[in-house]
């Protein structure tokens, strides 16, 4: 299938091209799918180098839509691999992957919710796949928003992660920093991978900075999906959902897509379903919790 063919959806459907601002002033583009009043809205961001207008996000969105879901996708600063960004006022300024900083995602998912919210949504789920998911543990663990319902962690990075960066890599990228070159790149970060082997210095520096994810997942007090495909075996897995169970005991399920690679490339509706019906049982039933109610048995 060449192109994400839009699949028939009821009368009272909706697609609609969204755009917000950060409260540093950066433009962010995304589409809603839904009507833009509705109690639980999703909001979705995506991985590295990528935008909520790939194929697979996109029909992802328009299968929760067909549940019956709200849906805002939007993209955050790391969309591409370079890529400049406009500001409200000002020059416009490097973005993509090379050059985000991870502790900008906040921002970004902040000001898609603050779009969920001006629907008259009152309980956000938050979706992040891939390095998303790495920003939606991000923002769940560090922000107390009353708002948020829920947090699926879509192929979160956990395999490999606890490896520590090497520091002759690390020590480059400080000196590039502390000269006044933060938009340095540096290589030899070890296989290509999506980011070509190379980020900038400020961006590996940000990433270094995320520390123990294990402690992150446990400061999340919201009911968590895992998901992964079987074919991501770089990625996580099963054992994976496993740890995230311990991690988060009595908030947590998990479930593998068989046949299904780190894009879930042919599996979107599976996705989808697993999202949906997991919304149905763990948010829509309990109600709408905030961060400092206690977690649900």
């Amino acid at each position: 299938m060449p192109y994400a063919r839009k699949p028939r959806l009821p009368p009272h459907s909706v697609e609609e091209l969204v755009h917000t601002y950060t409260e540093d002033g950066i433009l962010l583009e995304g589409v809603r799918y839904g009507p833009a009043s509705a109690d639980i809205t999703i909001v979705y961001t995506h991985g590295v180098t990528s935008t909520v207008f790939r194929q697979t996000h996109v029909r992802v969105g328009r299968a929760l839509e067909l549940s019956g879901y709200t849906i805002v996708a939007g993209n955050n600063r790391g969309a591409g691999v370079a890529t400049a960004l406009l500001q409200r006022s000002g020059p416009r300024v490097l973005g993509g992957s090379w050059f985000e900083r991870l502790e900008d995602a906040t921002k970004d998912i902040a000001a898609w919710i603050e779009v969920a919210a001006s629907g008259s949504a009152s309980r956000i789920v938050l979706l992040g796949h891939s390095l998303g998911a790495i920003k939606a543990m991000l923002y769940a663990s560090e922000i107390h928003d009353p708002r948020l319902a829920g947090v699926v962690l879509a192929s979160l990075p956990l395999r490999g992660a606890s490896r520590p960066l090497d520091p002759g890599l690390l020590a480059r990228a400080k000196r590039a920093v502390d000269e006044g070159r933060p938009e340095d790149l540096i290589d030899d970060l070890g296989a290509p991978g999506l980011t070509f082997g190379r980020l900038s210095a400020a961006s590996l520096l940000s990433r270094a900075a995320i520390g123990e994810r294990a402690q992150r997942l446990r400061n999340i007090p919201y009911p968590v999906l895992g998901i992964y495909g079987t074919e991501e075996v770089d990625v996580g897995g099963q054992a994976e959902l496993d740890q995230l169970a311990t991690l988060l005991p009595g908030r947590f399920n998990g479930a593998m897509i068989a046949g299904a690679d780190h894009m879930y490339a042919g599996h979107e509706a599976e996705a989808a379903e697993l999202i949906a019906g997991w919304i149905g049982s763990q948010v829509t039933s309990s109600g709408m919790l905030s961060a400092e109610s206690s977690p649900p048995p």
